[in-house]
C-alpha cells in the first residue's frame, strides 16, 4: 500500500512538473555550464526546475531515453561533444566512443568528468559506460590493472592457449571471471560512472583476436553465466540484495545500472540459465525500424525461465526493452526511430494479452542528430514517447 501511495504521488508531482516544465520534452541544452559550475549561480527559480526535473526522473517505470556518445570530449556546449547539451529529458547516456588509448574511457579528462558531474548532479542523468567484454580483462586500463597484461602490454589472454581461454570448467574459469568483474566495478565507481554497458554482439562478427575459440564470453555457455552470474553481484537489481549469499563477495558500494545491448531478441540471445531478473535494461540494436513486434517478443521469450520463476513478468520484459535506432546510417531520414518513440507492444503471453508501451527509446551515435545547433529526430521521439506515457498514466 506504501508503494502504490508514494507511486500515485509521485506520478501526479510529475504531471505537475512535466507541465509547468514543458522544455523537459525539447531539445534546448542546460544554459551557461559551458563555463564553470558554480551552484550560486544558479536562480532560485531555476534550481527549483532541476530539482524536479530529477525527482521526475525516478518516477518508477518511466520509459528511458538512452543514447550511446561518441566523440565526447566535454570541452564546449555543443551536441557534437558534450552531454551537457543532450535534451534535459535524457535519462540515460553511455560513452561509447571510439578511443584508440586503452584508459581513456576510465581515466576521463577534467572537461569530461565536469561534463559528466553536470548531467549527473544538475540534470539527473545517469551516464553509463559501453565496450565489449569478450574475455577476462577487456578494457580495463593498463595503468590501473596491470594483472591482465603482459610485459608487452598485451592482453594476457593472447599468450594462453585456446583451451585456458575457453575451457567449460568453471573452476578454472570462475576465478578469473570474479576478479574481472570486481575490477570493472571498481574502475566504474573510481570514474564516476552510474553503471556498464555490456555490448553483447556475437551475431555480428565481432570476435575477439583469435576467433570465437578467444571470445568466451560470447559463444561458451559455461563462461556466458558465469560473468552473468558475478555480474548480478555488483551490477543491476539483485546487487545489493541483503538476503542474497554472496559467497564472501563484499557488498557494493553503490548500486550501479547493469545494461546490455546487441544481439538480445535476436539470433543469439540469452540462454535459458542467464539470470534476465538482474538486468536493469535490455537495450535491442534495431537498426532500420523492422520487426519491432517480434524483437520484443523474442525478449518476453528469451526472459521466459525468469518470467516461469515469478522473477519478473512479461510486462516486466517490455518495460526494460529500449529500441535504439543507428544514426551514423540514418541521421538524415531517421530511420525507424519515430516509430520506436511511438511503439507499444501488444501480444500475448501465458495465455494472457499483453498492451505495454516500450521501456525506451534512443539513438546509436547521438551526435550525428545535432544539426545547426538543434537536435533534428530526438526532441520529436522524446515528445512522442512522453506523451503516451503520460496518456496511459492518466487513463489508468
Amino acid at each position: 500500500m506504501i508503494y502504490k501511495i508514494a507511486k500515485i504521488i509521485g506520478i501526479s508531482c510529475a504531471f505537475c512538473a512535466v507541465a509547468a516544465c514543458s522544455d523537459w520534452l525539447g531539445a534546448k541544452p542546460v544554459k551557461g555550464y559551458d563555463q564553470d559550475y558554480d551552484s550560486s549561480a544558479i536562480s532560485p527559480e531555476n534550481e527549483e526546475y532541476f530539482k524536479s526535473l530529477r525527482e521526475w526522473k525516478q518516477i518508477p517505470d518511466l520509459p528511458q531515453t538512452f543514447v550511446w556518445f561518441d566523440s565526447w570530449s566535454g570541452a564546449s556546449n555543443t551536441g557534437s561533444e558534450s552531454l551537457r547539451a543532450l535534451p534535459d529529458s535524457v535519462t540515460i547516456a553511455s560513452n561509447w566512443g571510439l578511443h584508440g588509448a586503452d584508459t581513456s574511457k576510465f581515466d576521463l579528462s577534467p572537461a569530461r568528468k565536469y561534463d559528466m558531474e553536470v548531467m549527473q548532479k544538475i540534470k539527473g542523468t545517469k551516464v553509463v559506460v559501453t565496450f565489449f567484454s569478450r574475455f577476462p580483462g577487456e578494457g580495463l586500463p593498463k595503468s590501473r590493472f596491470p594483472h591482465w597484461y603482459d610485459e608487452n602490454g598485451n592482453y594476457i589472454y593472447l599468450g594462453k592457449s585456446s583451451y585456458e581461454v575457453n575451457t567449460n570448467d568453471e573452476e578454472l574459469a570462475r576465478p578469473a571471471i570474479r576478479r574481472y568483474v570486481e575490477d570493472l566495478y571498481n574502475a566504474c565507481i573510481e570514474a564516476g560512472y552510474d553503471g556498464y554497458d555490456w555490448d553483447y554482439e556475437p551475431a555480428l562478427g565481432m570476435d575477439a583476436p583469435g576467433g570465437r575459440e578467444y571470445t568466451p564470453f560470447y559463444y561458451n555457455r559455461v563462461q556466458q553465466r558465469i560473468f552473468v552470474e558475478e555480474l548480478s553481484y555488483w551490477f543491476g537489481r539483485e546487487a545489493m540484495n541483503p538476503n542474497r549469499d554472496r559467497g564472501g563477495r563484499p557488498m557494493p558500494e553503490k548500486q550501479l545500472l547493469l545494461i546490455i545491448d546487441g544481439d538480445i531478441g535476436w539470433n543469439y540471445g540469452m540462454g535459458d540459465d542467464w539470470l534476465h531478473y538482474c538486468f536493469d535494461y535490455f537495450i535491442l540494436q534495431a537498426y532500420g525500424g523492422g520487426g519491432l513486434q517480434n524483437r520484443v517478443s523474442n525478449v518476453i521469450t528469451d526472459c521466459g525461465p525468469s518470467i516461469a520463476n515469478g522473477l519478473m513478468t512479461a510486462e516486466d520484459a517490455v518495460k526494460r526493452t529500449i529500441l535504439t535506432e543507428n544514426f551514423e546510417s540514418y541521421a538524415s531520414s531517421g530511420g525507424g526511430f519515430l516509430d520506436m518513440s511511438n511503439f507499444i507492444y501488444r501480444g500475448t503471453y501465458g495465455g494472457g494479452a499483453l498492451d505495454q508501451q516500450i521501456g525506451g527509446c534512443g539513438l546509436y551515435r547521438v551526435g550525428f542528430d545535432y544539426v545547426g545547433g538543434k537536435w533534428k529526430f530526438l526532441d520529436q521521439g522524446i515528445t512522442n514517447m512522453y506523451r503516451i506515457w503520460r496518456e496511459r498514466q492518466q487513463a489508468e
